[in-house]
């Protein structure tokens, strides 16, 4: 690295000395600039700020430390080298406090002026690698602070307080915005059936999750007075907040809702978000995330978008005995399994919903529960499927395998889908091998003809010359579903060929019959347990 060096020296023929009798090229240094006087030196100076500066003190007009004093005064950072005759005490002094790296006695030697000179170069050098190293080290502190932010949160809410172990001095070391004092947990979970979002890309996801960490961040920091980290932990997004003496359930409630509205303005996301009550401090954050676990739970019986608050002691209790063992559940699966047997499909799907009613109602049940217990109806479903000869049911499909789908149904809506989803598939399959009424078969080959327009149910019953309700209900008595959602799911069979082919979903959407990508979206999922972009997505990987 060549460094530029000016020099000041009054006497012609030393100065010379210095600037010929030196390969100054040789050792990286560029002279830019000679001066006969501290006036002339101090112009270079200005003009062109130099890295080192040789210079002499006894010169006319502007002494040597007068030259550096005003140089420094104007704000110019460079090295100094004094050459002087006179060994006196006051001007090492004054040397010293105007920060003088080195003086050299004349008359001295040209390699007495190259050591000192190299040595000063390497000075220089060394500092600007140090200044670098803790330029790199303070960007990449800046740039990794987040993520030591977020391991130190991730950890105090799986475990409790350790021996020793002080939180508000970490709080203060690694500069969280969270004071000693009470503090709330929250959880946000991203609605995954909702939105175009759903099957993103791992690299679009972890923009959507940035995006959503720093929406939440600047929504909720009036509510938490500022005191407030938003974190991830695993899949989740979280956040803790100091509980302010004056906060109000009606405040809180009031930003979760207005953070929904944002994120669905700016990111078309719907969220879920369950949030604890008023813990002592971060030491016991643990117990907090615990209670927003729990209050996470009622998303699966209230369904997607909600609040949900921790109850305490006021939550409902846990059922006494196992979901495998509820006599009305038992009773109405045995009359499900009659009603296929007898071809009564109405009152299957009524036993369906009849189950689904009764376990909503006794809410004591855990979601790891109801999974079981769909998951032994599905079973038992398939073995009539098996029995009966029934084929081209939809658990064969090799994209969606219920059983396989069950744990991931984020709602009792979800299971409920499901499970009506086979019935109806077991029934059709099961109807085409006999004949249908006749207004059914017209109707469907109404569906077949116009399923990629605006048809309804009222279109369709005029077209088939029979009441809205008869033509519902026989089509329900018939196939065990109604004309709406056979509408649907001859729209998403369609679907799925134009997925295969690689259409873009939004074209997709149109060319079924769906005005709007979204719900085409929602309604897919409701149908196969994927989106759209999940289903093209491993249609594409096989």
């Amino acid at each position: 690295m060549a460094l530029k060096m000016i020099v000041a020296e009054d006497e012609q023929s030393f100065r010379e000395g210095i600037l010929t009798l030196v390969d100054w090229k040789l050792y990286g240094i560029e002279i830019a600039g000679e001066a006969e006087n501290g006036r002339q030196a101090l112009e270079m100076i200005m003009n062109d700020p130099p890295d080192l500066l040789l210079t002499d003190i006894r010169m006319p007009h502007l002494n040597g430390l007068d030259l550096i004093r005003e140089a420094k005064a104007a704000g110019l950072e460079f090295r100094s080298v004094l050459l002087t005759g006179y060994n006196e005490f006051e001007y090492a002094k004054e040397a010293i406090k105007l920060g003088v790296s080195d003086y050299l006695l004349k008359p001295c030697m040209p390699h007495d002026i190259v050591r000192v000179i190299l040595e000063l170069k390497q000075k220089i050098e060394d500092s600007e690698n140090e200044d670098k190293a803790l330029s790199d080290l303070n960007r990449s502190w800046n740039r990794n602070i987040h993520l030591l932010k977020n391991q130190i949160l991730s950890q105090w809410i799986q475990q409790p307080l350790m021996p020793l172990e002080n939180r508000q001095s970490v709080l203060r070391e690694v500069g969280m915005g969270l004071l000693p004092g009470p503090v709330q947990v929250g959880i946000i979970r991203i609605d995954s059936s909702n939105g175009p979002n759903a099957a993103a890309s791992k690299r679009d996801l972890e923009l959507i999750r940035y995006a959503l960490l720093n929406i939440t961040d600047e929504t909720l920091q009036p509510l938490y007075g500022g005191n407030l980290e938003v974190f991830r932990y695993g899949g989740e997004m979280l956040w803790i907040g100091n509980y302010p003496d004056h906060m109000t359930h009606d405040a809180v409630e009031g930003a979760m809702k207005k953070l929904q509205l944002n994120l669905e303005a700016y990111l078309k996301l719907s969220i879920s978000i369950s949030i604890s009550s008023a813990q002592r401090s971060v030491d016991t954050a643990h117990i907090g995330y615990q209670e927003a676990i729990e209050a996470m739970e009622a998303r699966f019986y209230q369904g997607r978008g909600g609040i949900f608050f921790y109850a305490g002691q006021g939550k409902p209790q846990a059922a006494k005995s196992s979901i495998l063992e509820d006599p009305f559940l038992q009773r109405i699966e045995k009359e499900l399994l009659i009603a296929l047997q007898n071809e009564q499909y109405e009152l299957a799907v009524d036993a369906i919903e009849a189950s689904m009613s009764h376990i909503r109602n006794n809410s004591g049940y855990s979601k790891a529960e109801v999974h079981l217990r769909s998951t032994s109806l599905i079973l038992e479903l398939q073995k009539f499927a098996r029995e009966r000869k029934v084929a081209s049911i939809e658990w064969q499909d090799s994209f969606v395998n219920w059983i396989e789908q069950i744990p991931n149904m984020e709602t009792l809506d979800d299971c409920s889908v499901v499970l009506q989803k086979i019935v109806q598939s077991i029934v059709e399959a099961v109807s085409n091998q006999k004949s249908l009424h006749r207004t059914v078969s017209a109707t469907i080959e109404l569906i077949k003809q116009r399923y990629n327009t605006n048809l309804t149910l009222e279109l369709a019953a005029k077209e088939t010359f029979v009441s809205n309700s008869y033509l519902s209900s026989l089509f329900k008595q018939e196939l065990g579903v109604n004309f709406l959602d056979y509408l649907h799911q001859y729209r998403v069979e369609r679907s799925k060929e134009l997925l295969r082919q690689s259409y873009k979903i939004y074209a997709v959407s149109k060319l079924v019959g769906y005005q709007e990508e979204r719900h085409f979206s929602s309604t897919f999922k409701k149908w196969t347990g994927l989106t759209p972009r999940q289903y093209q997505k491993n249609y594409n990987a096989e």
